[in-house]
């Protein structure tokens, strides 16, 4: 089950023309890339979001039943696509097929790359993060990760023998405190 569409990869290809007895790759065999990437993309899923994917029953339930599956069903066909074009470069260039190392190198192989580490929480060097940009997406129960400060605090110096709560501070403890 491919998350994207023949139509969608070839369009990447605006020279690649489709439906002559001369076309290579055949139709059949571009869609075997589009499963291959697919399957790839279902074992991070399966690997990353195991827990909410066996609760809902199997993967596919998972995905109808996510909050914002249109989303997550985007990003899937993103990756999926870009994915499937990687690889049909490569083809291309066995074949002879001029101009699309150029596009890879440029367009596509980085695009591929910047998706595939999002979806699998990779950082710029490919080492594992606590979570990824597309967490959210596929998992509510997900870390959030938020750029306010989950700690706040006084140093004690600037305290004037006061607790918190006489100051009308919302703190747990102060530096005088006594317990």
């Amino acid at each position: 089950m491919a998350y994207t569409t023949l139509d969608l990869v070839c369009s990447l290809f605006p020279t690649f023309k489709r439906g002559t007895p001369q076309q290579n790759p055949a139709d059949t065999v571009i869609q075997t890339y589009l499963d291959n990437r697919a399957s790839k993309i279902n074992a991070v899923l399966l690997r990353r979001f195991g827990e909410a994917i066996s609760a809902a029953g199997s993967l596919t339930a998972w995905l109808e039943a996510l909050p914002q599956a249109e989303d997550a069903s985007n990003v899937l066909e993103e990756i999926n696509r870009f994915g499937a074009a990687v690889t049909l470069v490569d083809v291309f260039a066995a074949y002879g097929v001029s101009g699309v190392r150029d596009q890879a190198v440029k367009v596509l192989v980085p695009t591929y790359e910047q998706l595939w580490k999002e979806l699998n929480a990779l950082d710029a060097n490919g080492r594992p993060m606590e979570s990824g940009p597309y967490d959210k997406l596929f998992d509510p129960l997900a870390r959030t990760e938020t750029p306010r400060p989950t700690l706040e605090g006084i140093g004690g110096a600037e305290t004037d023998g006061s607790t918190p709560e006489d100051r009308g501070e919302n703190r747990a403890f102060g530096i005088d405190d006594v317990f």
